[in-house]
């Protein structure tokens, strides 16, 4: 049975966007083999989003 493991990272967004360098992150982790399965717009105060949650997941290691 495949088990997984997840990464959850928050990000900092200005007027619904993300700056273009977290490209450069993204594929790093797709490298590592972390796979985006899932991402929400965060609103902490000001009703507007100024984060965006990213979950991650790839296929834990056999042990």
């Amino acid at each position: 049975m495949k088990m997984w493991e997840y990464k959850i990272i928050n990000v900092r967004s200005e007027n619904y966007s993300m700056d273009p360098r977290r490209a450069e992150e993204l594929n790093r982790l797709g490298d590592e083999g972390w796979e985006l399965v899932s991402i929400t717009s965060i609103n902490f105060k000001t009703g507007a989003t100024d984060h965006i949650g990213m979950v991650f997941k790839r296929e834990k290691a056999q042990t």
